[in-house]
């Protein structure tokens, strides 16, 4: 084996002092792989290692730029962005459900409305109070929204429970239609106003309001002529 080694070497040492064509026409008679075999001591493309070392232990280290890429690569997953208000995983949004979950957000709209009214007591910028006051206002109309909301949820569910008593007693199913559903509500409003003793002030409001549309309707037909 040491041998093959020793003749194998003197065949380089040789081969290193012949010229190209030569070489060429070598390589040509005994095949690629077989000269290379011969040449490098190795099958397939010679390769020559680098050793890179630091002239100075203060300086960096020098690597070569042929970095070659791992064969057990992962790829990094992508993340992919949802927006539950649209997408099928979250399921269908149940209103019934949502308000029970953040039910205790009614809580912290009141302690924001109350401390919204102590800065604008406190507060002597004509400009700035203003604005709050439109803000105190937007979060009343919100609230009485909500509270008008869940009261018609409430008349509707007596409706029909009532409905399916009578319907078990015999009679045809009724539905209730969107304006017969607002009439319904409006009846129970006014009823609650009387109870407290509010409708004078609700008909003294709404007359007002109906009169300043009026006004505004006027101005707009005196522009067009």
């Amino acid at each position: 084996m040491e041998e093959d080694t020793h003749v194998l070497d003197d065949i380089r040492e040789e081969m290193s002092h012949l010229p190209l064509s030569e070489l060429m026409t070598m390589q040509n008679k005994i095949g690629l792989k077989a000269f290379r075999k011969i040449k490098y001591g190795l099958v397939g493309k010679a390769t020559t290692k680098n050793n890179f070392k630091r002239e100075n232990k203060n300086r960096p280290s020098e690597l070569s730029a042929r970095r070659p890429v791992p064969k057990n690569t992962v790829c990094p997953k992508t993340k992919v962005t949802r927006d539950p208000r649209f997408d099928d995983l979250s399921g269908e949004f149940d209103e019934k459900i949502f308000n029970h979950t953040y039910s205790f957000l009614s809580d912290v709209k009141k302690k924001e409305k109350l401390k919204l009214e102590k800065i604008i007591k406190k507060t002597t910028d004509k400009q700035k109070k203003s604005e709050l006051k439109q803000l105190h206002n937007r979060m009343e109309q919100q609230e009485l929204a909500a509270k008008r909301k869940e009261k018609q949820q409430q008349l509707e569910k007596e409706w029909k429970q009532k409905e399916r008593e009578q319907v078990m007693a015999g009679k045809k199913p009724f539905f209730l239609k969107k304006a017969q559903k607002r009439a319904l509500l409006d009846a129970e409003y006014q009823k609650e106003l009387t109870e407290s003793g509010k409708m004078q002030k609700y008909l003294t409001r709404k007359s007002k309001k109906i009169a300043a549309k009026e006004k505004r309707k006027q101005e707009w037909s005196t522009k067009d002529l």
